[in-house]
């Protein structure tokens, strides 16, 4: 048995990424109902920063959230991440998998239909710019991952996952239930929960479901481990 000093007996830092139109305040109901015991970062990600240039790579923002990490001394976490958050996370278990322990995932944008990209790209357009203020973030920026996304397919790299996955959707999110149901079924080492009564933002508008799912997917799979 590891002893209290032991770093493999502490729990590895859950690393929570955002979604489109959000910043990392958007966690903040989460944290409160995640509760403590386990060290949270919730980073800003390249290209979505209010002083960054307009523009977005899914690639850059991964390796940008792995700098910041190993910075900190983190040699690995567990992941929490919805819509852009949720496929940067993902692509940080392709191209880093050593900095991978586990993923929680809502609403990952692997390969995004026309369609859905130029609902979002209205629904976008129709936010207040009050609110996108709130939030700290710019119309022009969340417009730009939209069009960086187009054509994006991250299929071909999901069976490179080795990382316990937890897909997450909404009900009410009919096109994010499909899309979930197809990423459980290319990841390796995934599996499903869809939340009844939500909506696609699950870390605001689900955040207490969201957060139960997640501790209890982590503390299985540490039961598992130890």
């Amino acid at each position: 048995m590891p002893s209290a000093a032991d770093p493999s007996a502490r729990p590895r830092p859950l690393v929570l990424l955002h979604g489109l139109g959000q910043s990392p305040i958007a966690w903040q109901d989460f944290v409160s109902a995640f509760g403590a015991g386990r060290p949270m970062n919730a980073p800003w990600m390249r290209g979505l920063r209010p002083r960054d240039p307009v523009g977005f790579d899914l690639v850059a923002a991964a390796a940008g959230v792995a700098d910041e990490l190993e910075l900190q001394g983190v040699r690995q976490a567990d992941f929490v991440g919805v819509s852009v958050g949720a496929s940067v996370a993902l692509r940080l278990a392709v191209e880093r998998p050593e900095l991978v322990g586990r993923l929680v995932l809502g609403g990952t944008l692997v390969r995004p239909s026309k369609g859905a990209l130029r609902m979002q790209r209205l629904a976008m357009r129709l936010v207040p710019e009050s609110k996108l203020v709130d939030a700290g973030v710019s119309r022009p920026r969340m417009l730009a991952v939209l069009e960086a996304l187009k054509g994006f397919d991250g299929t071909e790299s999901l069976r490179e996952v080795t990382a316990p996955t937890l897909v997450v959707a909404g009900s009410k999110d009919k096109a994010g239930v499909t899309a979930a149901q197809h990423l459980s079924q290319q990841l390796p080492t995934a599996r499903l929960q869809v939340v009844e009564g939500a909506g696609p933002l699950l870390n605001t508008e689900s955040a207490r479901e969201l957060a139960d799912l997640t501790h209890a997917f982590l503390d299985e799979q540490s039961l598992s481990r130890g």
